[in-house]
């Protein structure tokens, strides 16, 4: 059973970090300045392979077993228009509801021709409100959005966003006169607490 989440109270006993045995008063996670390597954190059940094979693509969310537990398909976007080349645009998407995020598309347009221009046009990072980043850097649209009819899948399970917080789009025009628009498509689950019964 693991204890990592309940601190000195876990039914499993007292939290060890590092080696140390957290006192009661010591009720958090301590930091952990040796990250495990990647063969440390394999299974250790007797019998059982340590690892298993799993498909990355197409992206496959985790659904909730909870027969009240309800999920709609909704699409978050944001994006710039004509402003500035080489000058990063920071632009805030807000959730309202828990969501995954399943796939990220982008496409940009010349204001000056009226002529849809590839993505590689603009560059692109997605970050986490709390710093964790999706994209370490920004790079060309191309490499890390896609279009609708080929959706730039984040693979896995996607990535989990919680109620009440944003993400950071920034968004680098190359060329002038674009308007780039991001698309965020969203897996939204809906519980008991955010469903709306009438």
């Amino acid at each position: 059973m693991s204890n990592q989440n309940y601190g000195y109270n876990s039914p499993a006993g007292p939290y060890m970090a590092n080696g140390i045995t957290l006192s009661p008063h010591d009720n958090y996670r301590a930091a952990v300045p040796n990250m495990p390597s990647a063969g440390e954190l394999g299974g250790k059940t007797p019998g059982v392979p340590p690892w298993y094979r799993q498909g990355f693509y197409p992206t496959a969310p985790f659904y909730s077993t909870d027969p009240m537990v309800g999920y709609q398909t909704r699409f978050y976007s944001g994006g710039v228009v004509n402003l500035p080349i080489n000058i990063e645009q920071i632009v805030t998407v807000q959730f309202d509801i828990p969501c995954r995020l399943i796939a990220i598309n982008g496409a940009a347009f010349n204001t000056n021709t009226l002529t849809a221009v590839t993505n590689d046009t603009y560059l692109f990072r997605l970050e986490y409100t709390t710093g964790d980043k999706l994209h370490t850097a920004a790079r060309l649209g191309t490499t890390v959005v896609g279009s609708a009819e080929r959706p730039g899948e984040i693979g896995g399970a996607g990535y989990t966003i919680d109620q009440g917080a944003s993400v950071i789009l920034g968004i680098t025009p190359l060329v002038q006169n674009l308007r780039i628009d991001i698309t965020l498509v969203c897996l939204e689950m809906r519980g008991p607490r955010n469903f709306t019964r009438g």
